[in-house]
């Protein structure tokens, strides 16, 4: 799996352990309660459509010097395989690989969500996650941005600022 996708990864389940004298570990308690208006439109299924960096990258192993700035169309079909499902009782699936055929490394995370004003957070496991978010008026469409350290091809380690794209899956 490459540096992006580990790095994607590693944000949807960031860990936060909290110290105290008895050396045990308090997990985030999930998030409960109702929906709001806005977290109920903002519920279902949300698939990754871009990948745009800042800098021009080239991670595809063709022989050729093609750095881009678009990240998606350098990945294969099983690296952009990526969803999200937002359920209405606070759920989620975080979904890679799982509906492209013959892919390695499948990865399925689970836990609960909320958003509040442009923050989206999560609680999987014993860990937990906010990102800032923005919705498209359309409310179809939302992107984040996150500082990632990208390998090239060449084997040169670039940290640049990758703007992440996803749409939703309309029923």
């Amino acid at each position: 799996m490459n540096v992006l996708m580990k790095s994607l990864m590693v944000t949807a389940t960031l860990f936060i352990v909290s110290c105290n004298n008895d050396d045990s570990i308090e997990c985030p308690e999930a998030i409960t309660g109702e929906l709001t208006t806005t977290e109920t439109a903002f519920a279902g299924s949300w698939v990754l459509t871009g990948l745009d960096a800042e800098d021009a990258i080239d991670i595809t192993d063709d022989n050729t010097e093609n750095p881009s700035t678009d990240i998606f169309a350098q990945y294969t079909e099983c690296q952009r395989d990526l969803v999200y499902d937002f359920v209405d009782n606070r759920n989620y699936v975080f979904k890679q690989a799982q509906s492209a055929t013959d892919c390695e490394g499948k990865q399925s995370l689970t836990g609960t969500w909320s958003l509040t004003d442009k923050v989206l957070a999560f609680v999987s496991g014993c860990s937990t996650q906010t990102i800032e978010i923005e919705v498209a008026e359309t409310d179809d469409v939302f992107t984040y941005e996150a500082l990632v350290n990208i390998r090239e091809v060449s084997g040169l380690i670039k940290n640049t600022k990758v703007t992440f794209t996803f749409e939703k899956v309309q029923a």
